[in-house]
């Protein structure tokens, strides 16, 4: 709801009570001032709209739509001094005014007045819980405030009510951003030399594609603590990601007897023994893969390709399929598919799925790709690309 919206809405309020029964002199005088004041508003005239109000509550004091109105246009006007103590005056006399109440939140954020701004936004969001600007800047004052902790489920309701609104999600992947920032720097300042801030910094180095220091970073995590798990895995996936398989083997072998449960060390176990083509072990790890999450879209894929290489192509289709349908934008497993129809002989099904591959892939192509801030683990990341790609067969 815009601020013209609110105006209109706390004129109409106001001037009911005088479009009701009987209307003295003194009534029908103040309705018409405010029938001036909203002709003066929508033509931009606000000196004249402001005007209007102070004599209405010369003549009527008590009226808190008429502060609440003057209010919204002194902040129209970015006067925001004089807008806050209008607002003040209205909630004065009436508290549950949801404009006065949104907008003093507002105008305090604009005068960095944060502390003051949290109750009004506050008492905003329960007269209205569908006003997204009262999240935003209740939201803004914690982190202000140095309260990140209240801000984020002041975000994370905002993006549950409003799941597609970018300024939400925005701000939401800032204050995130911000909070793990804190609590690494806190880590840093208890304890620069812990297996768990040197397995940071490795996440850090690898976000940035820097492997050499963050295999360096990762070594140094596991040779403080070798038997906490996800160490190992870190340093494994830092390997398999340099095409340094035998190491990466070594790691996510260690990394399973610590944590058999890691079902993103058992596919890229399978992904490895893929590109060995030791397709026995292969599938037997990929298998498992999905029995522990059957949702890990690239361990299906590789199923799919372990199958193409052993030419039990109907049952590479059916892996596949499964990937498409778990991520129908997924490009490589349309093009994956396209290879197996040609194989069993499908060509008007090859070549719908190649339009689709090549659709996709363009449109992977131009789309911005989003920052990336991970902390490598047991993050499913089914969309992950390793340097194991096995070639077609012509």
């Amino acid at each position: 709801m815009n601020t013209r919206s609110l105006l209109l809405i706390a004129f109409l309020s106001f001037l009911c009570p005088f479009l009701l029964g009987a209307q003295s002199a003194r009534d029908l005088e103040v309705q018409e001032h405010f029938l001036a004041a909203k002709r003066a508003e929508k033509t931009g005239d606000y000196q004249k709209a402001v005007a209007e109000y102070q004599v209405i509550l010369k003549m009527e004091p008590e009226l808190p739509e008429a502060y609440s109105n003057l209010g919204l246009l002194y902040y129209v006007e970015g006067k925001n001094e004089e807008a806050i103590a209008a607002f003040q005056q209205a909630l004065k006399r009436n508290p549950d005014l949801l404009a006065a109440n949104l907008f003093l939140g507002m105008a305090c954020v604009r005068t960095n007045q944060y502390a003051n701004s949290l109750e009004p936004l506050k008492k905003a969001i329960s007269l209205n819980p569908k006003e997204t600007r009262a999240y935003l800047n209740l939201s803004l004052s914690y982190i202000e405030l140095g309260q990140e902790e209240q801000a984020a489920p002041v975000l994370q309701k905002a993006a549950e009510l409003f799941p597609n609104d970018i300024e939400v999600l925005y701000n939401l992947g800032r204050l995130y951003t911000k909070l793990m920032t804190n609590a690494f720097q806190k880590m840093a300042q208890l304890d620069p030399d812990s297996c768990r801030y040197h397995q940071v910094m490795g996440a850090s180095f690898e976000a940035r594609r820097d492997m050499p220091n963050a295999i360096a970073e990762y070594q140094k995590a596991v040779a403080k603590s070798p038997d906490m798990p996800g160490l190992h895995y870190s340093l494994g996936n830092a390997y398999w990601r340099e095409g340094d398989l035998a190491r990466a083997e070594e790691e996510f072998h260690k990394e399973l007897h610590l944590a058999p449960e890691n079902y993103l060390a058992t596919w890229k176990m399978g992904n490895i023994y893929l590109a060995r083509r030791q397709y026995t072990e292969a599938l037997a790890y990929l298998q498992k893969a999905i029995q522990q999450k059957p949702g890990l879209g690239q361990a299906y894929r590789d199923l799919g390709r372990a199958f193409i290489q052993t030419e039990d192509y109907e049952r590479a289709a059916s892996y596949l399929k499964k990937v498409i349908q778990l991520n129908p934008e997924e490009p490589s497993a349309h093009y994956l598919l396209a290879q197996v129809y040609r194989k069993l002989g499908r060509s008007a099904d090859q070549a719908a799925e190649l339009v689709l591959f090549e659709k996709l892939k363009k449109a992977e192509d131009e789309r911005a790709k989003p920052p990336q801030i991970t902390t490598s683990g047991t993050q499913d990341d089914t969309t992950e690309k390793g340097p194991e790609e096995l070639p077609l067969e012509p």
